[in-house]
């Protein structure tokens, strides 16, 4: 059995909300039965924190975490690594495409590795 890297964002009034919806939504698309490379198979995530990425381009230092094997979000039976995209042009598009205009809440970005 191997890895797969994946990222994905999702929305929530939080982090805890927009892990759930993510989640949700990887189940959706390729089933519960275990082994899928997306995060249906984290147990969790780890916010990394806003001070590391301020001022980033927050896809691309997700990127580098992964490239790095960064220990916090390289174990495919760990958390998933969180980046909160609030205030970001990605974070503007997802809302628009999502229809999530004027709703309160974060859009996440949600990275690592997960068994496949």
């Amino acid at each position: 059995m191997g890895a797969a890297s994946f990222f994905t964002k999702a929305f929530g009034s939080d982090a805890d909300e927009a892990f759930r919806r993510a989640v949700e939504e990887a189940e959706y698309r390729h089933g519960k039965a275990g082994y899928t490379g997306t995060i249906a198979e984290k147990p969790g995530y780890t916010v990394i924190p806003n001070s590391e990425h301020k001022n980033r381009d927050k896809e691309k230092y997700a990127n580098s975490l992964m490239a790095e094997q960064d220990d916090r979000i390289d174990d495919k039976w760990g958390n998933a690594g969180a980046i909160n995209l609030s205030g970001t042009q990605v974070a503007q598009r997802y809302r628009k495409r999502n229809g999530l205009k004027g709703n309160h809440g974060s859009v996440w970005l949600f990275f690592g590795m997960a068994s496949c």
